[in-house]
């Protein structure tokens, strides 16, 4: 069997793509994530790391789950509550009346995995919490260039006191995944609840598309439409050649409009 650590890296990334080139992120990025909308974001993080560190608390003394449980260094509620009152404002607790579909399919995945293998939490720390010290330090320079944040403010949550080298932690983190000793099935069950982490992760960002719709297309966006255009009149110019009908070379430019609408939307 192989070590875990490589397997969680390879088998993830697939999906780990999908989500880094999700809207959410393209657009948090180019720094088109309003105050507001992360004020809401932080909300699904807060349900997610509510139930995370919640489910780790209760399986603490699983030989495995044990082995990457770091609640001194690496717990985010407290760091999320911070963050959430600066965005949100001191009433921020209402808002977490009514999760949102996405946000209640991640809480019910998290529960259980703890209710029935708590093995399997061992996935969710390590998309949760190596994605906050990777990418997830990236995310706060944006966060703080392109909101013009106060010194300290509003990045609570990318920020890891604890931890005195990022990097070092990372690898010790990795060396302890190694060493979980589970049969061949949980480890592979391991693999595949790690990247369904990353899907609840992509459903939660989804959520925010229609407040991205509108924006305008990146570089890269706009030559894939123009290309989708360009091939789609091609088509139709060549399907109303062959037919010689004028309604014909009308009727395929019209879809070739809509399709290019849809895409751009999409």
């Amino acid at each position: 069997m192989t070590l875990l650590a490589v397997d969680l890296k390879e088998g993830t990334k697939t999906v780990h793509g999908e989500a880094e080139r999700s809207k959410f992120v393209k657009y948090f990025f180019r720094g088109e994530i309003t105050p507001a909308t992360y004020g809401r974001f932080l909300i699904s993080l807060y349900h997610i790391y509510n139930a995370l560190e919640e489910a780790l608390e209760k399986n603490k003394d699983n030989e495995n789950v044990q082995l990457v449980y770091f609640p001194t260094e690496l717990n985010r509620k407290a760091a999320l509550e911070e963050d959430l009152e600066f965005f949100n404002g001191p009433e921020w607790r209402d808002m977490l009346l009514t999760p949102s579909p996405a946000q209640k399919a991640y809480v019910d995945t998290i529960r259980r995995c703890s209710e029935t293998q708590p093995e399997l939490l061992i996935a969710h720390t390590y998309v949760r919490y190596l994605g906050d010290l990777s990418g997830g330090q990236i995310l706060a320079k944006k966060l703080q260039k392109y909101n013009d944040l106060p010194e300290g403010k509003g990045v609570a949550f990318y920020q890891f006191d604890r931890i005195e080298n990022k990097n070092e932690f990372k690898e010790m983190f990795r060396i302890r995944l190694n060493q979980v000793e589970v049969d061949e099935a949980t480890h592979k069950a391991i693999v595949e609840e790690s990247c369904q982490a990353f899907v609840r992760n992509i459903d939660i960002f989804q959520e925010f598309d229609h407040e991205l719709e509108g924006l305008p297309l990146t570089k890269r966006e706009q030559e894939a439409l123009d290309a989708a255009q360009a091939a789609e009149t091609a088509a139709a110019h060549e399907a109303a050649a062959k037919a010689g009908s004028s309604t014909g070379l009308l009727s395929s430019f019209a879809n070739s409009l809509a399709s290019a609408v849809g895409l751009k939307s999409a």
